[in-house]
């Protein structure tokens, strides 16, 4: 685990350029800013060459769509990748919504993202397997897949960097998978924190010297971690108080902490 990437971030503040969900943009912004980076927000067409080549990475989250914001999706991340710059896609909904899927499969005829970040069910949406609470059933085989299996098919299929997010973390490439364990039942209850993380994998994706494998693990292991000393601390708050304190916590973790108390594997 590149634990120095936490300072890298806080030394170089990186610049991340996002097309938020309207729900969520203060957090992700806040979120951005908390971990150490600049948060940059769009929704003009006008600008998007100037700050794709401005930015150090992108997140584009699907989860307030229209036609206008679905065209500038597109523009965005061709000009991201066009420009070298990692971009992260949050698919929001795709597991539950087919007109969204539609639009991710139409999105990926431009170009594929660096990183994908969702949670089970919607990346067993992108490689046609479907989530129940028994498990994840392929469509075609009938056979149950565990979450490592959908993370690592969906890397192989769009050649990305994949996490699928819960208590537990998966990430994965085609060929490597690594867990994170510090996660909290709570980030389920308080709305945002999932777009939150999607940008702030995009923070890590930045600083990581194109090991974006890397990068996403230690955002993912600082994210969790982050929010599991808030319930610790404070067992007994709601998720608005969480949200505060997560904010706070974010600000002031430090590699001792992540030394001391982070959970994963390699």
């Amino acid at each position: 685990m590149k634990l120095d990437l936490l300072q890298k971030v806080r030394t170089d503040n990186p610049m991340i350029l996002n097309i938020a969900n309207s729900v969520t943009q203060s957090d992700v912004a806040n979120g951005i800013s908390a971990i150490g980076a600049s948060p940059l927000m769009t929704n003009y067409d006008a600008e998007l060459k100037t700050l794709a080549q401005m930015a150090s990475g992108v997140c584009i989250n699907i989860g307030t769509l229209d036609e206008r914001q679905n065209e500038l999706s597109k523009d965005l991340l061709k000009l991201a990748l066009d420009f070298n710059k990692p971009v992260v896609l949050d698919p929001v909904g795709i597991g539950a919504v087919p007109e969204r899927l539609a639009f991710v499969e139409d999105l990926f005829k431009v170009a594929k993202p660096t990183i994908i970040r969702g949670n089970a069910g919607e990346i067993a949406s992108l490689v046609g397997v479907s989530w129940s609470a028994k498990g994840i059933d392929s469509i075609d085989e009938g056979q149950t897949k565990s979450v490592d299996e959908i993370a690592k098919a969906c890397s192989k299929k769009f050649d990305c960097v994949t996490v699928v997010t819960g208590v537990t973390d998966t990430i994965a490439t085609r060929d490597l998978i690594s867990h994170t364990f510090n996660g909290n039942k709570i980030f389920t209850t308080r709305v945002g924190t999932g777009d939150m993380l999607s940008s702030i994998i995009a923070v890590f994706a930045a600083v990581s010297d194109g090991n974006y494998f890397e990068g996403a693990k230690m955002a993912c292991l600082i994210f969790g971690l982050a929010g599991e000393l808030v319930m610790t601390e404070t067992p007994n708050i709601g998720p608005a108080a969480f949200s505060t304190r997560l904010l706070d916590q974010l600000y002031t973790i430090n590699t001792e902490d992540i030394k001391r108390w982070g959970k994963y594997d390699e």
